[in-house]
């Protein structure tokens, strides 16, 4: 069984592409290759089923139209529709993890404390939003409201592992949103 501390969201699946079960994927890494990854891994009904891509072409500068092994049709693809797109940690290479940042991943980051700079504590991240194509933050504030804060690296002052504590600068104004 494939647990989500194994895998590495990649993109997002789009629409069905034709009538031929093909369907278009928004990469979220420049340099990744589908082709180098066994299978792409998607969240269904709770489960992290595995998709085993048969051909993979591409769509512009960060997309890529793929078929999958037993897809044949653009309704048989439709279930895969603004459904994250998963791979197996274990297959990434250590570029695209990023030297230097401790191999940790949005979801890694689950149950972290969030400072901001100027703030203080802001709350605890409590999970993922990423039915958008801009991953987002879901954080708890001490009186209990939710905030979605972007994961964007360019808002990590410092990430400490060994507290579970982030400090985050954000743009002013974003938390009113």
């Amino acid at each position: 069984m494939i647990d989500k501390s194994d895998i590495l969201a990649v993109g997002k699946f789009l629409k069905p592409h034709g009538v031929n079960g093909e369907i278009s994927l928004f990469r979220d890494f420049d340099t990744l290759d589908l082709e180098d990854y066994s299978c792409v891994i998607v969240d269904i009904d709770g489960i992290f089923v595995p998709f085993f891509i048969d051909t993979v072409r591409p769509k512009g500068v960060d997309s890529d139209l793929l078929t999958i092994s037993g897809i044949d049709s653009d309704d048989q693809v439709a279930m895969l529709t603004n459904k994250t797109a998963y791979v197996l940690k274990s297959e990434v290479p250590d570029q695209e993890k990023g030297e230097g940042d401790e191999g940790l991943y949005a979801d890694d980051l689950i149950g972290y404390t969030v400072y901001l700079e100027d703030k203080g504590l802001i709350g605890k991240i409590i999970g993922i939003e990423d039915s958008t194509a801009n991953y987002l933050f879901i954080v708890e504030t001490r009186g209990g409201d939710n905030l979605l804060i972007p994961v964007a690296e360019e808002f990590f002052t410092d990430i400490k592992p060994d507290k579970k504590e982030i400090v985050m600068s954000l743009p002013q104004g974003l938390l009113e949103l």
